[in-house]
């Protein structure tokens, strides 16, 4: 059937390449209490199948059809191809939505225990939109936490990184300490000459925080088989202390992409 839509004729096909495949995802009990990906991506079969379905599409046949049922008028048949150059004061290069991290220590506990997580998990859980409405609770067994560790994973070497990521570390327990009632939270993280002069007397009157200027050396499940004990130096001395919940502050990672085009630019990145 031929229909006429803002003066052009319409003309339906019958022969519309076969539908879209669902995303599979794990169930819903799945789910519960974990950070794992809800959707885990097409088998290779499938993805093949897939490419070859959005590969199947019609040439422009000049019908104008996407043109008559765009409702923001985004096509616009009339515009030439075209380069533009454009002039700028100034550049700004961002790291980009990736959440890549780089790697640390495989003695931080990182991917054997559930209950050891990134601050990039941290940051979703403490989110009113996250997982858990905000709620801070164990990836392990869903409970909520009386104690939790904030331990830096990357801490040499790179100051302005100790710097912002300690930064981030007192941030997230702000948070977690305002919305948890009766939680404690350490962090241990090397302490830079430029947080100690500007943060650290601020940071010390936090109620439920615990600052430790020093360095992890490793994340072990205690002896109960449930709290994390973690292992700590300070001033030359090594302590213990144990935990519900470790949480590791990271260092973003570059893709390969920007680090390029900062190169290309010679611009450094934000």
């Amino acid at each position: 059937m031929i229909y006429e839509k803002e003066k052009r004729y319409i003309i339906p096909f019958d022969d519309v390449p076969s539908p879209r495949a669902g995303m599979p995802e794990i169930s819903v009990d799945e789910r519960r209490g974990n950070f794992v990906e809800v959707e885990t991506g097409f088998p290779e079969e499938l993805a093949v199948q897939e490419a070859k379905r959005c590969l199947s599409c019609r040439r422009c046949l000049g019908c104008a059809l996407c043109w008559a049922e765009c409702k923001p008028e985004a096509i616009d048949f009339s515009i030439p191809d075209e380069e533009l150059d454009r002039e700028y004061d100034e550049v700004i290069l961002t790291r980009g939505q990736d959440n890549g991290f780089e790697s640390f220590d495989e003695n931080l506990g990182y991917g054997n225990y559930a209950d050891v997580i990134t601050d990039l998990q941290f940051e979703r859980m403490l989110s009113p939109t996250g997982p858990t409405d905000g709620l801070v609770v164990s990836p392990l067994n869903g409970e909520i936490p009386t104690r939790i560790a904030i331990v830096q994973g990357n801490g040499r070497g790179d100051e302005n990184h100790l710097l912002s990521s300690t930064v981030l570390g007192v941030n997230e327990a702000v948070i977690a300490l305002h919305s948890t009632e009766g939680l404690q939270v350490t962090l241990v993280s090397p302490l830079t000459e430029t947080f100690k002069e500007q943060f650290l007397n601020e940071a010390k009157g936090i109620s439920g925080l615990l600052l430790v200027d020093g360095e992890t050396m490793s994340v072990e499940k205690g002896e109960d088989g449930n709290r994390l004990t973690v292992t700590f130096s300070r001033n030359g001395e090594n302590e213990k202390g144990d935990f519900d919940l470790v949480v590791i502050l990271t260092k973003p990672k570059l893709s390969p992409e920007i680090q390029a085009l900062s190169k290309k630019l010679d611009q450094e990145i934000q």
